[in-house]
C-alpha cells in the first residue's frame, strides 16, 4: 500500500490489479466502459488498449474508473517511463477515484518495473489533462501521495509529471551525448 492517500475516495471503491494479466472480465469491462463513457475514438483498437490496464476500479460490480499505461521512450529525459493514463466515470470524477488510482498504479508499475530491470523502466509519467479545473487553477509541483513531479510542459501547454521509481538509477551523463576531454573536470 501506498503512503496515506492525501484525499480518500468518496465513494466505495476495490481496487482490481491488471497490469499484463489479460484478466478477460476486466477487460471485457474496460471496453464497455470506454464505449459508454465516450472515451475512444470509435476507431480505436480496444484489443490493443486492453492490453495496456494496469488498474481497475470497481464499486461492486461497476467498473467507475481505470488505469492504462504505455512503456515509451521520452527523448528529452533519454529514458522509459510507463506513460499512464486515467479515466474515470462521469458521474464519479468528483468522488476522488483518481486520487486513489494514480498513486497505486504507481506502485503497481514500480514493483513490476524492479521485477523486471531489462525492460529498464525508470519511472511512471502523466500528463494531466483534467478539464475540470479552471484554467487559473494552480497544482502543487510534488504530490507527496503519488510521488509525482512537475518536469515541464507538452507542445500542447499540458503539465507533463513524473514519478521516479526507488530503484531506478541513470548514469552520470546522457548515454546518446559523447563526454568531453578528461580535462574538462579537472580543475
Amino acid at each position: 500500500m501506498t503512503l496515506k492517500h492525501t484525499y480518500e475516495a468518496k465513494t466505495n471503491v476495490q481496487l482490481r490489479p491488471a497490469w499484463r494479466r489479460k484478466d478477460p472480465v476486466i477487460e471485457r469491462d474496460a471496453k464497455l466502459f470506454w464505449q459508454a463513457e465516450h472515451l475512444l475514438p470509435a476507431t480505436a483498437d480496444l484489443d490493443a488498449r486492453a492490453a495496456e490496464l494496469c488498474l481497475a476500479a470497481y464499486d461492486g460490480d461497476a467498473l467507475i474508473g481505470l488505469t492504462t499505461a504505455s512503456i515509451r521512450y521520452i527523448g528529452f529525459l533519454g529514458v522509459k517511463l510507463a506513460m499512464l493514463r486515467i479515466a474515470v466515470a462521469s458521474d464519479k470524477r468528483k468522488y476522488r477515484v483518481a486520487s486513489i488510482l494514480q498513486p497505486e498504479s504507481r506502485e503497481a508499475l514500480e514493483q513490476w518495473s524492479a521485477a523486471n530491470p531489462t525492460e529498464e523502466v525508470l519511472g511512471m509519467g502523466t500528463i494531466v489533462q483534467a478539464r475540470m479545473f479552471p484554467p487559473e487553477t494552480r497544482l502543487q509541483a510534488f504530490r507527496p501521495a503519488s510521488r509525482v513531479c512537475f518536469i515541464g510542459w507538452t507542445a500542447n501547454g499540458e503539465q507533463m509529471r513524473v514519478a521516479w521509481f526507488e530503484h531506478a538509477t541513470i548514469p552520470i551523463r546522457r548515454p546518446d551525448v559523447p563526454f568531453g576531454s578528461p580535462d574538462e573536470f579537472s580543475s
